[in-house]
């Protein structure tokens, strides 16, 4: 696969692809040798007819040692060969490169779970989730930090022909420079069977300017995953709280807490989810709404995705009557919940 995005410092890539040549060379060459040998041996010494004797190919000469001389040319040239190859993989170790981190580098954490990557930046701010974007600045180098919270992930980047295991307990380091500014769809997958979801876990690269990650951090630190998002203004006395418990990013035996709300206009129909789960993160979905109700994603800012941490909380105050659908998109086949509203709005 040729690289969209050209490599500045790390030759890596280029250093599996020559010994990848190689092996793929010596290995055609070997087996084109052996054919071609066996091809014309059939046809040699097929069977005909009124000969009484087959050849004989072991023939042993009076010293006793038979054919060793055929022996000996081919251990010489397939422990030849074997040697080049090997020699060159050892001394290809030689050239990978550690990042220059005299450039102010770029560190993002990567954690993988099942079937999500997330992705975390130096001032707190977090994107990721599904069909996120991994947003690094262009013309720098970008130092990622790599583990998983569940299983065995197998994070990659495509474009960029790299990737680095993620792995429980494990922190794993990969680094590159992206050079093309661009937005790269569908270019980070997990390369590792992760389980029923793993076809889904794909996000996508989006390379900018310096000034547009800046303002990419600015607009998603942490302040901005705590707030009051509401479908209309309201001087509710009473909020119900809903809980994201420990655990709940792990254990399907959890779920909101609670789950089934009820709530009526004016009276308590401003609801508060606070997460307090510090294995995953979470967001609070809205599936479904009355007719003639404004969605609350859009209302949160959560049209392309919105995420929560753990200590993070999102308020909505919901005032048209009706049921309204909601799920952790993260976590979608056991954190479901309904909000049942009534009254008059």
């Amino acid at each position: 696969m040729l690289a969209l995005v050209q490599y500045v410092e790390a030759p890596t890539t280029l250093i599996w692809w020559t010994l990848l040549k190689y092996y793929l060379f010596l290995g055609f060459a070997a087996g084109t040798i052996v054919t071609v040998w066996m091809l014309y041996n059939i046809t040699r010494y097929r069977e005909r007819k009124n000969v009484k004797e087959a050849p004989n190919y072991h023939h042993e000469e009076e010293s006793g040692w038979g054919n060793w001389k055929s022996v000996v040319l081919t251990l010489m040239v397939t422990g030849s060969v074997l040697a080049f190859v090997e020699y060159e993989t050892f001394a290809s170790t030689g050239l990978i490169v550690p990042p220059n981190t005299t450039g102010d580098p770029v560190y993002i954490n990567v954690t993988g779970q099942q079937f999500i990557w997330t992705f975390t930046y130096p001032n707190g701010a977090v994107s990721g989730g599904p069909n996120g974007s991994l947003v690094v600045p262009v013309n720098t180098i970008v130092i990622l930090n790599i583990t998983s919270i569940d299983v065995d992930h197998s994070f990659s980047i495509d474009s960029l022909n790299v990737a680095k295991d993620a792995l429980p307990g494990v922190h794993n380091f990969l680094w590159f420079n992206a050079t093309q500014v661009g937005f790269f769809k569908d270019d980070i997958r997990c390369k590792e069977l992760c389980g029923v979801g793993h076809w889904d876990m794909i996000d996508n690269l989006n390379v900018t300017t310096m000034a547009g990650y800046e303002q990419f951090l600015a607009a998603n630190g942490p302040s901005t995953n705590t707030g009051t998002a509401s479908t209309s203004v309201s001087t509710a006395p009473n909020t119900v709280t809903v809980i994201m418990p420990q655990g709940v990013g792990s254990d399907q035996s959890l779920n909101f807490q609670p789950s089934s709300i009820h709530v009526t206009i004016g009276v308590n129909n401003t609801i508060t989810f606070k997460d307090q789960d510090n294995t995953a993160p979470h967001n609070v979905w809205f599936t479904s709404v009355p007719s003639g109700a404004a969605n609350p994603n859009s209302a949160a800012g959560q049209t392309s995705f919105y995420q929560l941490t753990n200590g993070d909380s999102v308020t909505y105050t919901l005032t048209t009557p009706g049921t309204y659908d909601f799920e952790c998109q993260f976590h979608s086949t056991w954190m479901q919940g309904t909000i049942t509203v009534t009254g008059s709005g």
